[in-house]
């Protein structure tokens, strides 16, 4: 490591570092947590940090007997430690930040980083260390059972995406990693995203001293989006997201059946049909849109309504909408309870509950001034903590701690 000296003056120091990102990609798009990293890698390279990321990519995975093999290998891949210590070799990195491991690396990757003699850190941007589905979601209901007692009742239900079969070695992993203490002994320093997801992971286990609590951030809004919609009167709720069963969608058209406030919906997914087929004429659908499409609909709204029916981890979508002075109505569930404060930067209503989300939105509608107060509020809030400047600070506070106690 070496030194710049900071703007906060000429005694304040900030230690630049050789940092390894390791993170395997999942299948299909990019998702929030392929976001997450690649806005550290981001914030960390603008600082002066020379930062080298190492992914793999569940695509390798294929199909038929190369499905079988990485099945098999799931809970430790000799090949995953081979790789990411072949990196270390590379790169002779001060710290790892591992983002996630499922499903071709595996957490065998925590012992080519001991091997290495390089502390390393994890975030956990989900629950997969201690849930199978990584959602605490069974049959549309919140499910805990795996982590008070054994991952194989899992295998049971089916967790993962209704298949006992896939279940079983996610199962495998997490029962294996439990018995052999990785996390207590392979790990550093983990990363959560909010208080509740730092209790949750020591409910699960996990040492209470060795969780960091770190936010997601989010770049702030360009310039000329900011002046091009300074000004225009803000109506109507707005929903960001993918239309899946436990994003909510059925309770949040439920509720629009009597509600004439327009709904403007912004996403892709399998219950999409919900959306365009609702016979409500306030429902409209916007199909997906790009980051400024999203942008400029949560700068016209008068607020976000968030309906999610599991423990959501961190929403960047929440994020978002601070940035843009957007209040939120969310169900008083996981993160959510969290990061909104009840009216002061947005509303709760109770999870599943269609008559409760009404009533939500009635009282917003009812009370236009207070919105707007709140409105004020989130973007304050975004800009104490949720800037790059306040996370970047966060996160080498971190990594000097977990350099630091290595030693």
């Amino acid at each position: 490591m070496h030194y710049l000296l900071c703007a906060a003056g000429p005694r304040a120091k900030i230690a630049l570092m050789r940092i390894l990102q390791v993170h395997n990609r999942y299948q299909g798009g990019r998702g929030g947590e392929d976001r997450a990293m690649d806005n550290e890698n981001r914030l960390l390279r603008t600082n002066g940090n020379e930062v080298h990321q190492f992914t793999a990519h569940n695509d390798e995975i294929g199909s038929g007997f190369t499905k079988l093999r990485a099945a098999i290998r799931m809970p430790y891949s000799k090949l995953g430690a081979r790789r990411v210590a072949q990196a270390l070799a590379t790169y002779r990195p001060d710290i790892v930040h591992v983002h996630n491991f499922h499903y071709v690396l595996t957490p065998s990757i925590f012992d080519a980083c001991r091997e290495a003699r390089v502390p390393v850190v994890q975030s956990l941007h989900n629950f997969r260390g201690i849930c199978a589905n990584a959602t605490f979601m069974r049959e549309g209901s919140v499910c805990e059972d795996c982590m008070h007692g054994s991952p194989y009742q899992s295998v049971l239900h089916g967790c993962y995406e209704g298949s006992p079969l896939k279940t079983l070695p996610i199962a495998r992993t997490i029962a294996y990693h439990r018995g052999r203490k990785t996390w207590q002994k392979k790990v550093d320093r983990f990363i959560a995203l909010t208080e509740f997801g730092k209790r949750k992971y020591v409910e699960g286990g996990y040492a209470e001293k060795r969780i960091s609590v770190k936010p997601n951030f989010s770049y702030p809004p360009d310039a000329a989006w900011e002046t091009a919609t300074a000004g225009e009167p803000r109506s109507g709720a707005l929903f960001v997201g993918h239309l899946l069963s436990w994003k909510g969608i059925a309770n949040l058209m439920d509720a629009w059946r009597d509600i004439e406030t327009p709904l403007r919906v912004a996403g892709s997914g399998p219950l999409l049909h919900l959306v365009t087929e609702s016979e409500t004429p306030a429902v409209t659908s916007l199909g997906l849109l790009d980051a400024e499409g999203v942008y400029r609909e949560m700068r016209r709204a008068s607020f976000l309504v968030f309906t999610s029916v599991w423990y959501e981890c961190f929403p960047l979508t929440f994020i978002k909408a601070f940035a843009a002075g957007l209040p939120i109505i969310a169900a008083k569930l996981g993160a959510a309870e969290d990061i909104i404060t009840h009216g002061e930067t947005g509303l709760h209503f109770t999870p599943g509950d269609a008559k409760s989300l009404a009533e939500a939105v009635a009282w917003a509608e009812a009370h236009p001034d207070d919105m707007a107060r709140m409105g004020e509020n989130a973007r304050q809030t975004y800009e104490k903590l949720y800037t790059p400047e306040a996370n970047y600070a966060l996160l080498m506070k971190i990594y000097e701690q977990t350099i630091n106690e290595y030693r």
